[in-house]
């Protein structure tokens, strides 16, 4: 049985206590830096400061500055996350930046007694929402400090609720310890103590965290996605390295190689998850449906769909049930002038049938999009229309906002494709043409999906946040395996070698 961990009188006076005691120590700490590194290969650093005013607040600030090849091309992710307690442990305040375009994107969060105030913004534009609470949330110190008040013994379980930036949402992370070990860090040997973490929002995923007996975090890997950080010094975090080529890391070898991938319309693959059940997170829908099971997965059959004439409803669609499908936020600003505009202009002569205006819209956008480079890690519809340039998230964020603009539900979606012998993350769109969902690729511009793209997650980005296509990939990422069995293409089937 987990001993949730309350705010009750003794719980909050037991933190208190333990902040207290380790106030003059944390503060001595200086600035604590990390090295970050994705498949073994250093990212960047995680720089984090902890301040204590003059009135017990404690702030802890954290910079986080990663660099990583896509190919050829750099991609740069820059953030600020900063956290306000009390002087006994409670939440007062959340503030964060992320800059992975040109635009930086903010968040903050005031703790009220029973919910949370957030206001997101662009820069340009806010948007402002609720999260309610019991009160019982943990911010770092608090979190550091429930730590040492438990013991750290071996075997013991117990859990804490807070704030996740990502999804927005209050969260609730389990905590198991494992038990001491010994790690070399910083050229010493350092008795520490391994935890298992697991998240009531990321299903399916472990952190495992390295703490000394005051709480401190030395090391944390995350397996699934094959990240780790740990200890350093600033000069080690901020000297020059050579960037992680994620697309590498990334890739998912498989048995074959297709030619024109464009034409295949109809393919049967052997899908698998390393030391996991891929059917409990495959997406099944109109292309792609299981068809059996192998002893390492299942057989998934997918198949290019468009609707039949006649099928397709008039836009604009209102809808209470597709609302979120149909709503702008900062990252689809389907409020912007030009935006709407420019959605107005591209469906012309569209008759208003959906699925005929979405595919004008899918067009337009593949060949308005002229600097088609891998270095922007996720820019929004505004700043994709300014700059004319992206990969296939700006492609796949502007045809959905378009859409949405001109009142066409849409979703966005993230999975794999197969390009050059292997299958590689990817992103594209749906939209609901009355019937059903049906999916277009703003990067080809053809009218329609081949059935090399497997789909893995999808999300109306409610709010703007990602999360959800991230973590439908971080349940894949690096444990992922596809053999195609066979594919048709121009009505010719082609079955591939028994494995």
């Amino acid at each position: 049985m987990l001993n949730t961990w309350t705010r009750s009188a003794p719980a909050a006076l037991a933190v208190a206590v333990v902040l207290v005691a380790s106030a003059a120590a944390a503060e001595d700490l200086g600035d604590i830096w990390f090295e970050a590194s994705l498949a073994g290969a250093a990212m960047g650093y995680i720089h984090e400061t902890v301040v204590r005013d003059a009135d017990g607040r404690t702030t802890t600030t954290v910079e986080s500055d990663f660099t990583m090849r896509r190919g050829e091309d750099l991609v740069s992710i820059k953030g600020v996350d900063e956290w306000i307690e009390s002087p006994d442990g409670q939440a007062l305040s959340y503030r964060q930046t992320r800059k992975m375009a040109v635009e930086t994107l903010e968040l903050e969060v005031t703790v009220g007694p029973d919910r949370l105030r957030l206001r997101k913004s662009d820069g340009r534009d806010a948007v402002f929402s609720t999260v309610p609470h019991d009160g019982d949330l943990l911010f770092p110190r608090a979190i550091e400090a429930l730590h040492v008040s438990q013991g750290l013994a071996p075997g013991s379980e117990y859990s804490f609720r807070t704030f996740d930036p990502d999804f927005e949402e209050i969260t609730t992370y389990a905590v198991r310890v494992v038990g001491p070990e010994k790690l070399d860090i910083l050229g010493e040997i350092r008795d520490v103590t391994k935890l298992v973490l697991t998240s009531d929002l990321y299903e399916g995923m472990e952190f495992i965290e390295w703490r000394s007996d005051d709480g401190r975090l030395w090391r944390e890997e995350v397996p699934e996605i094959a990240t780790t950080r740990e200890r350093t010094t600033s000069d080690i975090a901020l000297r020059e390295r050579d960037a992680a080529d994620i697309l590498a890391v990334s890739t998912i070898a498989t048995n074959v190689a297709i030619r024109s991938t464009h034409d295949v319309d109809d393919a049967l693959y052997e899908v698998w998850i390393e030391g996991g059940d891929i059917s409990e997170f495959l997406i099944e829908d109109v292309r792609q449906r299981i068809e059996g099971t192998t002893d390492r997965g299942v057989l998934l059959r997918v198949s290019r769909v468009v609707p039949e004439p006649g099928t397709t409803i008039k836009f604009p669609v209102r809808s209470t049930p597709l609302k979120d499908y149909l709503d702008g936020n900062p990252l689809m600003q389907t409020w912007h002038p030009r935006i709407l505009g420019t959605a107005a202009k591209s469906v012309w002569g569209s008759e208003q049938d959906s699925w005929k205006g979405a595919t004008q819209i899918e067009r337009w956008v593949f060949d308005f999009i002229e600097d088609k480079g891998l270095g922007v890690a996720f820019a929004s519809a505004r700043e994709v229309l300014e700059r004319m340039s992206g990969d296939c998230s700006e492609h796949a964020v502007l045809l959905a906002t378009m859409t949405r603009c001109v009142s066409i539900p849409s979703k966005v979606v993230s999975g794999v494709v197969h390009t050059n012998g292997a299958f590689a993350y990817h992103m594209w769109v749906e939209v609901w043409t009355g019937e059903t969902w049906y999916p277009l690729d703003a990067t080809i511009g053809d009218g329609s999906v081949d059935a090399t793209h497997i789909k893995l997650a999808e999300s109306a980005i409610p709010g703007g946040r990602v999360a959800e296509l991230s973590l439908g990939i971080m349940r894949f990422f690096n444990r992922l395996g596809i053999r195609v069995i066979e594919y048709t293409a121009d009505g010719e089937t082609v079955r591939t070698p028994a494995r």
